[in-house]
Protein backbone atom coordinates (compact mmCIF):
# COMPACT_ATOMS: atom_id res chain seq x y z
CA UNK A 1 0.00 0.00 0.00
CA UNK A 2 1.36 3.31 -0.96
CA UNK A 3 1.43 5.31 1.97
CA UNK A 4 1.21 8.37 0.10
CA UNK A 5 -2.14 7.54 -1.78
CA UNK A 6 -4.82 8.61 1.59
CA UNK A 7 -2.93 11.98 1.70
CA UNK A 8 -3.80 12.60 -1.65
CA UNK A 9 -6.88 11.54 -1.68
CA UNK A 10 -7.49 13.52 1.28
CA UNK A 11 -6.73 16.64 -0.69
CA UNK A 12 -8.78 15.91 -4.16
CA UNK A 13 -11.76 14.80 -1.99
CA UNK A 14 -11.66 17.19 0.58
CA UNK A 15 -12.11 14.78 3.11
CA UNK A 16 -10.10 13.58 6.32
CA UNK A 17 -9.87 9.76 6.69
CA UNK A 18 -9.55 8.13 9.72
CA UNK A 19 -9.29 4.15 8.91
CA UNK A 20 -8.10 2.06 6.12
CA UNK A 21 -9.17 -1.69 5.48
CA UNK A 22 -7.57 -3.47 3.06
CA UNK A 23 -10.53 -6.33 1.67
CA UNK A 24 -9.82 -8.80 -1.68
CA UNK A 25 -8.57 -6.21 -4.05
CA UNK A 26 -10.15 -3.06 -2.39
CA UNK A 27 -9.16 -0.77 0.23
CA UNK A 28 -12.41 0.12 2.76
CA UNK A 29 -11.70 3.57 4.03
CA UNK A 30 -13.46 5.44 6.74
CA UNK A 31 -13.84 9.05 6.48
CA UNK A 32 -15.75 11.95 7.70
CA UNK A 33 -17.79 11.85 4.96
CA UNK A 34 -19.04 7.95 5.09
CA UNK A 35 -17.50 5.05 4.43
CA UNK A 36 -15.78 4.81 1.10
CA UNK A 37 -14.51 1.83 -1.11
CA UNK A 38 -11.02 2.70 -3.12
CA UNK A 39 -10.25 0.83 -6.34
CA UNK A 40 -7.01 0.80 -8.47
CA UNK A 41 -6.25 0.09 -11.80
CA UNK A 42 -3.35 0.44 -14.31
CA UNK A 43 -5.51 1.09 -17.01
CA UNK A 44 -7.29 4.60 -17.28
CA UNK A 45 -9.49 3.68 -19.84
CA UNK A 46 -11.00 0.81 -17.73
CA UNK A 47 -11.75 2.92 -14.93
CA UNK A 48 -13.35 5.35 -16.80
CA UNK A 49 -15.34 3.18 -18.79
CA UNK A 50 -16.47 1.48 -15.38
CA UNK A 51 -17.60 4.91 -13.73
CA UNK A 52 -19.20 5.85 -16.83
CA UNK A 53 -20.97 2.29 -17.00
CA UNK A 54 -22.96 3.27 -13.02
CA UNK A 55 -24.16 6.38 -14.13
CA UNK A 56 -25.53 5.40 -17.08
CA UNK A 57 -27.58 2.39 -15.52
CA UNK A 58 -28.31 4.83 -12.52
CA UNK A 59 -29.96 7.25 -15.68
CA UNK A 60 -31.50 4.55 -16.89
CA UNK A 61 -33.33 3.55 -13.17
CA UNK A 62 -31.13 0.82 -12.29
CA UNK A 63 -29.96 2.15 -8.58
CA UNK A 64 -29.00 -0.93 -7.03
CA UNK A 65 -25.52 -0.89 -8.06
CA UNK A 66 -22.19 0.86 -7.29
CA UNK A 67 -21.76 5.19 -6.95
CA UNK A 68 -18.80 7.16 -7.54
CA UNK A 69 -17.90 9.88 -5.55
CA UNK A 70 -16.15 13.39 -7.71
CA UNK A 71 -13.02 15.01 -6.60
CA UNK A 72 -13.09 18.67 -6.18
CA UNK A 73 -12.70 19.07 -9.97
CA UNK A 74 -15.83 16.84 -10.78
CA UNK A 75 -13.76 13.55 -12.09
CA UNK A 76 -14.57 9.82 -10.72
CA UNK A 77 -10.86 8.58 -11.55
CA UNK A 78 -7.91 9.94 -9.49
CA UNK A 79 -4.77 9.29 -10.78
CA UNK A 80 -1.76 8.40 -8.40
CA UNK A 81 1.70 7.08 -9.12
CA UNK A 82 0.85 5.42 -12.79
CA UNK A 83 -2.19 3.98 -11.32
CA UNK A 84 -6.01 4.87 -11.28
CA UNK A 85 -8.18 5.20 -8.17
CA UNK A 86 -12.01 5.05 -7.95
CA UNK A 87 -13.83 5.92 -4.96
CA UNK A 88 -17.30 4.13 -4.00
CA UNK A 89 -19.77 4.77 -1.69
CA UNK A 90 -19.79 1.79 0.72
CA UNK A 91 -23.19 -0.15 0.02
CA UNK A 92 -24.58 -1.26 3.90
CA UNK A 93 -25.54 -4.94 3.66
CA UNK A 94 -24.07 -8.81 3.51
CA UNK A 95 -23.10 -11.11 0.90
CA UNK A 96 -26.36 -13.02 -0.51
CA UNK A 97 -26.06 -16.57 0.69
CA UNK A 98 -26.95 -19.38 -2.28
CA UNK A 99 -27.87 -21.77 0.41
CA UNK A 100 -30.69 -19.34 1.43
CA UNK A 101 -33.98 -19.33 -1.75
CA UNK A 102 -34.58 -15.62 -0.21
CA UNK A 103 -31.30 -14.86 -1.08
CA UNK A 104 -31.40 -16.42 -4.57
CA UNK A 105 -34.71 -14.66 -5.30
CA UNK A 106 -33.24 -10.97 -4.14
CA UNK A 107 -30.10 -11.88 -6.50
CA UNK A 108 -32.14 -12.89 -9.43
CA UNK A 109 -34.85 -9.67 -9.32
CA UNK A 110 -31.36 -7.12 -8.70
CA UNK A 111 -30.38 -9.45 -11.90
CA UNK A 112 -33.53 -8.99 -13.94
CA UNK A 113 -33.45 -5.32 -12.93
CA UNK A 114 -29.92 -4.96 -14.12
CA UNK A 115 -30.64 -6.69 -17.27
CA UNK A 116 -33.71 -4.11 -17.73
CA UNK A 117 -30.95 -1.28 -17.71
CA UNK A 118 -28.43 -2.60 -19.59
CA UNK A 119 -30.08 -2.54 -22.89
CA UNK A 120 -29.71 -0.10 -26.13
CA UNK A 121 -25.92 0.55 -25.55
CA UNK A 122 -23.54 0.75 -28.65
CA UNK A 123 -22.29 -2.47 -30.35
CA UNK A 124 -18.80 -2.80 -31.01
CA UNK A 125 -17.83 -2.96 -34.73
CA UNK A 126 -17.19 -6.77 -35.42
CA UNK A 127 -19.68 -8.12 -32.95
CA UNK A 128 -22.24 -8.63 -35.93
CA UNK A 129 -21.17 -12.25 -36.21
CA UNK A 130 -20.38 -12.89 -32.98
CA UNK A 131 -19.50 -16.34 -31.08
CA UNK A 132 -21.88 -16.53 -28.03
CA UNK A 133 -18.50 -16.06 -25.50
CA UNK A 134 -19.96 -18.61 -22.94
CA UNK A 135 -19.31 -20.98 -25.91
CA UNK A 136 -15.31 -20.20 -25.60
CA UNK A 137 -15.14 -20.17 -22.42
CA UNK A 138 -16.71 -23.83 -21.87
CA UNK A 139 -14.73 -25.16 -24.73
CA UNK A 140 -10.92 -23.26 -23.16
CA UNK A 141 -12.21 -24.88 -19.49
CA UNK A 142 -12.85 -28.20 -20.97
CA UNK A 143 -9.42 -28.38 -22.68
CA UNK A 144 -7.67 -27.30 -19.92
CA UNK A 145 -9.11 -29.79 -17.35
CA UNK A 146 -8.60 -32.39 -20.18
CA UNK A 147 -5.03 -31.47 -19.96
CA UNK A 148 -5.28 -31.47 -15.93
CA UNK A 149 -6.67 -35.11 -16.11
CA UNK A 150 -3.95 -36.30 -18.17
CA UNK A 151 -1.29 -34.86 -16.06
CA UNK A 152 -2.85 -36.78 -12.69
CA UNK A 153 -3.34 -40.15 -14.79
CA UNK A 154 0.51 -40.50 -15.45
CA UNK A 155 0.77 -40.88 -11.35
CA UNK A 156 -1.24 -41.60 -7.88
CA UNK A 157 -3.27 -39.30 -6.35
CA UNK A 158 -1.08 -37.34 -4.14
CA UNK A 159 -4.06 -35.43 -2.00
CA UNK A 160 -7.78 -35.81 -1.42
CA UNK A 161 -8.25 -33.21 -4.51
CA UNK A 162 -6.94 -35.52 -6.82
CA UNK A 163 -8.53 -38.21 -5.43
CA UNK A 164 -11.86 -36.28 -5.72
CA UNK A 165 -11.06 -35.58 -9.38
CA UNK A 166 -10.43 -39.05 -10.59
CA UNK A 167 -13.74 -40.01 -9.34
CA UNK A 168 -15.40 -37.33 -11.14
CA UNK A 169 -13.80 -37.55 -14.26
CA UNK A 170 -15.90 -39.93 -16.35
CA UNK A 171 -18.99 -38.40 -15.56
CA UNK A 172 -17.84 -34.56 -15.56
CA UNK A 173 -16.53 -35.84 -19.21
CA UNK A 174 -19.20 -36.81 -20.35
CA UNK A 175 -21.49 -34.32 -19.33
CA UNK A 176 -19.50 -31.28 -20.65
CA UNK A 177 -18.94 -33.02 -24.27
CA UNK A 178 -22.86 -33.54 -24.55
CA UNK A 179 -23.88 -29.89 -23.78
CA UNK A 180 -21.05 -28.60 -26.16
CA UNK A 181 -22.35 -30.09 -28.94
CA UNK A 182 -25.88 -29.80 -27.76
CA UNK A 183 -24.91 -26.10 -27.72
CA UNK A 184 -24.97 -25.88 -31.89
CA UNK A 185 -28.51 -27.21 -31.54
CA UNK A 186 -29.84 -24.96 -29.37
CA UNK A 187 -30.90 -21.33 -30.57
CA UNK A 188 -27.62 -19.77 -29.27
CA UNK A 189 -26.92 -18.15 -31.96
CA UNK A 190 -30.08 -16.68 -32.82
CA UNK A 191 -30.28 -15.20 -28.95
CA UNK A 192 -26.87 -14.00 -29.74
CA UNK A 193 -27.94 -12.36 -32.85
CA UNK A 194 -30.91 -10.64 -30.72
CA UNK A 195 -28.59 -9.48 -28.13
CA UNK A 196 -26.60 -7.94 -30.50
CA UNK A 197 -29.91 -6.26 -31.98
CA UNK A 198 -30.69 -4.87 -28.47
CA UNK A 199 -27.45 -3.70 -27.58
CA UNK A 200 -27.31 -6.01 -24.39
CA UNK A 201 -24.96 -6.11 -21.96
CA UNK A 202 -24.44 -9.04 -19.15
CA UNK A 203 -22.20 -8.64 -15.42
CA UNK A 204 -20.35 -11.99 -16.24
CA UNK A 205 -19.49 -12.87 -12.88
CA UNK A 206 -23.03 -12.88 -10.84
CA UNK A 207 -21.43 -15.28 -7.88
CA UNK A 208 -23.03 -14.43 -4.38
CA UNK A 209 -20.37 -12.27 -2.98
CA UNK A 210 -21.18 -9.89 -5.97
CA UNK A 211 -24.62 -9.77 -4.71
CA UNK A 212 -24.84 -7.47 -1.34
CA UNK A 213 -28.25 -7.27 0.46
CA UNK A 214 -29.32 -4.64 2.65
CA UNK A 215 -30.93 -4.36 5.96
CA UNK A 216 -33.95 -2.74 3.77
CA UNK A 217 -34.42 -6.10 1.83
CA UNK A 218 -32.91 -4.03 -1.65
CA UNK A 219 -30.44 -6.43 -3.18
CA UNK A 220 -27.43 -4.26 -4.89
CA UNK A 221 -25.33 -5.73 -8.28
CA UNK A 222 -21.67 -4.85 -7.67
CA UNK A 223 -18.30 -5.51 -9.39
CA UNK A 224 -18.94 -3.91 -12.74
CA UNK A 225 -15.68 -4.49 -13.79
CA UNK A 226 -16.51 -7.69 -16.41
CA UNK A 227 -19.87 -6.21 -17.69
CA UNK A 228 -19.81 -6.38 -21.66
CA UNK A 229 -21.50 -6.56 -24.70
CA UNK A 230 -23.01 -10.57 -24.49
CA UNK A 231 -26.35 -12.51 -24.38
CA UNK A 232 -27.61 -11.67 -20.76
CA UNK A 233 -28.49 -15.76 -20.90
CA UNK A 234 -25.26 -16.02 -20.06
CA UNK A 235 -25.67 -14.28 -16.22
CA UNK A 236 -29.01 -16.35 -15.58
CA UNK A 237 -26.85 -19.57 -16.58
CA UNK A 238 -24.19 -18.74 -14.18
CA UNK A 239 -26.39 -17.66 -11.44
CA UNK A 240 -28.45 -20.67 -11.35
CA UNK A 241 -25.39 -22.89 -11.82
CA UNK A 242 -23.81 -21.96 -8.53
CA UNK A 243 -27.45 -21.36 -6.63
CA UNK A 244 -28.58 -24.83 -7.76
CA UNK A 245 -25.10 -26.80 -5.76
CA UNK A 246 -26.31 -24.80 -2.61
CA UNK A 247 -30.05 -25.82 -3.06
CA UNK A 248 -28.91 -28.99 -3.25
CA UNK A 249 -30.76 -29.26 -7.23
CA UNK A 250 -34.17 -28.66 -5.90
CA UNK A 251 -36.06 -27.98 -9.25
CA UNK A 252 -38.27 -25.96 -7.35
CA UNK A 253 -35.55 -23.75 -6.02
CA UNK A 254 -34.57 -23.43 -10.09
CA UNK A 255 -38.05 -22.41 -10.76
CA UNK A 256 -38.58 -19.84 -8.03
CA UNK A 257 -35.88 -18.50 -8.76
CA UNK A 258 -36.57 -18.14 -12.77
CA UNK A 259 -40.07 -16.84 -11.26
CA UNK A 260 -38.53 -14.23 -9.25
CA UNK A 261 -36.72 -13.06 -12.70
CA UNK A 262 -39.68 -13.40 -14.82
CA UNK A 263 -41.49 -10.99 -12.97
CA UNK A 264 -39.26 -8.17 -13.95
CA UNK A 265 -37.91 -8.98 -17.30
CA UNK A 266 -39.89 -12.19 -18.52
CA UNK A 267 -38.39 -14.65 -20.45
CA UNK A 268 -39.63 -16.56 -23.25
CA UNK A 269 -40.11 -20.13 -22.89
CA UNK A 270 -37.18 -21.04 -24.93
CA UNK A 271 -35.04 -18.90 -23.17
CA UNK A 272 -36.14 -21.11 -19.88
CA UNK A 273 -35.67 -24.32 -21.84
CA UNK A 274 -32.50 -23.35 -23.29
CA UNK A 275 -30.65 -22.26 -19.44
CA UNK A 276 -32.35 -25.43 -17.99
CA UNK A 277 -30.65 -27.29 -21.49
CA UNK A 278 -27.05 -25.17 -20.78
CA UNK A 279 -27.13 -26.03 -16.98
CA UNK A 280 -26.19 -29.63 -17.77
CA UNK A 281 -22.43 -28.35 -18.74
CA UNK A 282 -20.39 -29.31 -15.07
CA UNK A 283 -19.37 -25.40 -14.86
CA UNK A 284 -18.95 -25.66 -11.11
CA UNK A 285 -16.72 -28.54 -11.01
CA UNK A 286 -14.76 -27.40 -14.42
CA UNK A 287 -14.54 -23.25 -13.35
CA UNK A 288 -12.80 -24.94 -9.69
CA UNK A 289 -10.49 -27.35 -10.70
CA UNK A 290 -9.26 -25.41 -13.18
CA UNK A 291 -9.01 -22.10 -11.26
CA UNK A 292 -6.90 -23.98 -8.56
CA UNK A 293 -4.48 -25.95 -10.75
CA UNK A 294 -4.15 -22.56 -13.26
CA UNK A 295 -3.28 -20.63 -10.32
CA UNK A 296 -6.39 -18.07 -10.74
CA UNK A 297 -6.69 -15.41 -8.02
CA UNK A 298 -9.14 -16.94 -5.84
CA UNK A 299 -9.11 -20.46 -6.06
CA UNK A 300 -7.58 -22.28 -2.66
CA UNK A 301 -7.49 -26.45 -3.16
CA UNK A 302 -8.95 -26.62 0.38
CA UNK A 303 -12.34 -24.72 -0.96
CA UNK A 304 -12.15 -26.58 -4.31
CA UNK A 305 -11.97 -29.44 -2.99
CA UNK A 306 -14.36 -28.75 -0.44
CA UNK A 307 -17.00 -27.85 -3.64
CA UNK A 308 -15.66 -31.33 -5.62
CA UNK A 309 -17.03 -33.24 -2.41
CA UNK A 310 -20.43 -31.61 -1.82
CA UNK A 311 -20.81 -31.99 -5.89
CA UNK A 312 -19.88 -35.66 -5.66
CA UNK A 313 -22.34 -36.14 -3.09
CA UNK A 314 -24.82 -34.48 -4.62
CA UNK A 315 -24.45 -36.26 -8.08
CA UNK A 316 -27.50 -38.00 -7.58
CA UNK A 317 -29.59 -35.29 -6.85
CA UNK A 318 -28.23 -33.47 -9.89
CA UNK A 319 -28.78 -36.77 -12.04
CA UNK A 320 -32.52 -36.12 -11.15
CA UNK A 321 -32.67 -32.67 -11.57
CA UNK A 322 -31.47 -33.04 -14.94
CA UNK A 323 -33.91 -35.66 -15.83
CA UNK A 324 -36.62 -33.52 -15.23
CA UNK A 325 -37.09 -32.14 -18.37
CA UNK A 326 -40.43 -33.17 -18.68
CA UNK A 327 -41.45 -31.02 -15.61
CA UNK A 328 -39.90 -27.73 -17.66
CA UNK A 329 -42.70 -28.66 -20.17
CA UNK A 330 -45.01 -28.74 -18.46
CA UNK A 331 -44.43 -25.38 -16.55
CA UNK A 332 -43.85 -22.94 -19.73
CA UNK A 333 -45.41 -24.98 -22.23
CA UNK A 334 -45.78 -27.91 -25.46
CA UNK A 335 -44.79 -25.61 -27.71
CA UNK A 336 -41.10 -24.92 -26.89
CA UNK A 337 -38.01 -25.29 -29.79
CA UNK A 338 -36.54 -28.52 -28.41
CA UNK A 339 -34.16 -28.46 -31.34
Amino acid sequence: MDEGLFPSLEQAFRCHIHGVKPRRNVYFVKTNRGLWVVKGYSDRIKAEWVTQLAHQLRERGFHQTVQYMSDIQGQTVFPYNGQFYTIMKAIEGREANNSSLYDVKKSATALARFHLAAQGFPTPQGLTCYRPSIMDKWETRLQQFDQIVAKLKKREPQNRIEQTIQLMVKEVKRDADQVMEQMYKIPLFSEMERAIELGTMAHRDVASHNFLIAPTGNCFLIDLDTVDNDMQLVDLVQLMGRMLLLQEYNFDSFMEAIDAYHKVKPLSDTQIWMVFQMLRYPDNVLREVTGVYYKRPGYSARGVTELLQMERKLRHARRAFLQSEQRIFQRIGPYTYVG
